[in-house]
């Protein structure tokens, strides 16, 4: 028998009184339909396949029909083999990595009989060597969604096994764990197409602030002034806040760099629909440019007026060094960011300094938001069955979450005294062989034990906070822009052309915007937005029949 190859057992009669013994029979062609339901006289799913296999074995080698290598070699067909592609966001691949997967493969064998190769790749060479192995069509049986960009890629090239059928049959725990609106947010014309992380998946606009410089002048009041807008157009008093906190630390720490607007974190509260190329804001019903938006327009000035202060970091528009990086070698007192909670204090995890995290945008939940990190089975795949067994532990099975997020127990990681989790001692993130800096990335994020150095909330704080987060009017909502393909490739270079200076504050809104205005009316965004309303138009038809 072939490995991994999948039969169907066509009879084991065994009568010890009688001493007659027929030994087993396997027919190829035997083929179990994807609900698991057998036609006659076949196995009615993988479970009591599994069970029949391993008593059939047994019956045989006690029976004189398999001799011990046969049963062996016949034991070790039984087990499936899954490859798993992930992002290493760090870029470094943990050097205990096979560890780990072998201790993976130790629980996954035994409860599933899986094993899971795993393959994490660079963040900087993710979505390039997803394209390289979707063209060659080399086996890949669950790749993790890095981005937005990557899931409405692997979607709109038809790349995605439908989900449905898998996860009626095998995903009792993904079900139980993660709430039916965000299945929503990865479902097409009826066709679930990935599952999401279970975590907190609240969007807002946070400012990170070195707590010993705001201690050191007297700026505890300002900090604790500043409250939540509901987006950029009511941003004016925080505005007008953070400018006092820059001008002192300006004054007081004068080669220092005050405020780097890091990554793609807006005050401008919206869905970007995949690609910003015409959203929905939370208070709107319809697609709009975000970019000929009042608000983007005051982003943009403020922004600006910023770096003519010297609050913004000089290179920011050009800097590939991360803004945790930057305050950690002290040349950085402020950077904003998407934090998932509500304000708190962070003691020194990731940035080298005690920090507060402060909320300048209320919360919401985009379908972004959902895709940002989910997991897909591709057409690739050889095992969707095993996969979604595999997927199922992942959402479900503490132990599996915990060790993909922390390694292993007493060698990556120790408990406190106090029941939560820590690095052993001698050993931090820059020295261990196994870091936990990604443990947003593995399924259900809400059964994972509470790190020193990477936990800011409990689970229940984290779902406390979703909880009060506004839901985009569009989740659920995908749009396919197979049909105006060349004006979304158009409009992205003009995006990759304007968007950073004018974020960062690095080229002037008064002459700037309207030259990116004018260049993406030329490249087709009216275009990719009238596209964009017509297929929302009738995706909100279907929802009222």
């Amino acid at each position: 028998m072939k490995n991994n190859e999948k039969v169907g057992l066509e009879t084991i009669q065994v009568d010890f009184e009688k001493e007659k013994t027929a030994c087993l029979f396997y027919n190829k062609d035997t083929k179990k339909n994807r609900k698991g339901k057998a036609e006659e006289g076949k196995v009615t799913n993988m479970k009591r396949w599994k069970k029949k296999m391993a008593a059939a074995a047994a019956l045989a080698y006690m029976t004189g029909c398999l001799g011990a290598g046969e049963m062996t070699a016949m034991a070790e067909s039984d087990v499936r083999n899954i490859t798993w592609m992930y992002a290493q966001m760090s870029g470094m691949i943990p050097e205990d990595l096979q560890k780990v997967e072998d201790a993976l493969n130790a629980i996954t064998e035994e409860k599933i009989q899986v094993h899971v190769k795993l393959n994490p790749v660079s963040f900087s060479d993710y979505q390039n060597q997803i394209s390289l192995i979707m063209a060659s069509q080399e086996k890949m049986d669950i790749i993790t969604t890095a981005g937005s960009n990557i899931w409405s890629t692997l979607l709109n090239q038809r790349q995605l096994t439908p989900l449905n059928d898998l996860l009626d049959e095998y995903g009792s725990g993904i079900t139980e764990a993660v709430p039916a609106d965000y299945l929503k947010g990865t479902t097409v014309n009826g066709n679930l197409y990935a599952i999401t992380t279970n975590s907190t998946k609240s969007d807002n606009w946070n400012i990170v602030l070195r707590k010993d410089l705001i201690d050191q002048y007297g700026l505890q009041d300002e900090v604790e002034k500043i409250q939540a807008a509901a987006s950029m157009a009511d941003m004016d008093e925080n505005i007008e806040i953070l400018e006092g906190i820059f001008q002192v630390i300006q004054e007081q720490e004068p080669e220092m760099g005050i405020l780097y607007p890091w990554g793609d974190h807006m005050a401008i509260n919206y869905d970007q629909i995949s690609d910003k190329l015409g959203v929905m804001f939370y208070d709107g019903d319809s697609i709009e440019n975000l970019y000929a938006s009042e608000e983007y327009q005051k982003l943009c000035e403020t922004m600006y007026a910023w770096a003519q202060a010297g609050y913004i970091m000089k290179d920011a528009a050009t800097t590939t060094e991360s803004a945790s990086s930057l305050m950690k070698s002290g040349r950085l007192f402020a950077y904003t960011l998407s934090s998932g909670r509500g304000n708190y204090v962070d003691e020194a995890a990731t940035n080298g300094y005690e920090a507060y995290y402060v909320n300048l945008r209320q919360p919401s939940i985009s379908n972004g938001s959902i895709t940002l990190f989910a997991n897909c089975i591709p057409t690739t795949s050889t095992e969707p069955e095993a996969a979604m067994e595999f997927l199922n532990l992942l959402y479900s099975d503490p132990d599996v979450v915990n060790l993909m997020a922390y390694g292993i127990e007493g060698e990556h990681y120790v408990e406190t005294e106090d029941g939560w989790i820590a690095y052993p001692e001698g050993t931090d993130a820059s020295n261990s062989k196994y870091p936990g800096d990604q443990s947003y990335m593995y399924g259900n994020t809400f059964l994972l034990k509470n790190h020193e150095t990477y936990t800011t909330q409990t689970a229940e704080e984290g779902m406390a906070y979703d909880a009060q987060a506004t839901i985009s009017n569009c989740m659920g909502f995908n749009y396919d822009p197979s049909t105006i393909k060349n004006e979304v490739a158009a409009c992205s270079a003009v995006l990759a052309e304007f968007r950073t200076g004018l974020e960062m504050g690095a080229i002037d809104p008064a002459t700037e915007l309207p030259a990116f205005l004018e260049k993406l009316e030329k490249s087709g965004i009216n275009e990719i937005i009238a596209e964009k309303q017509r297929q929302l138009d009738e995706w909100n038809a279907t929802l009222e029949e």
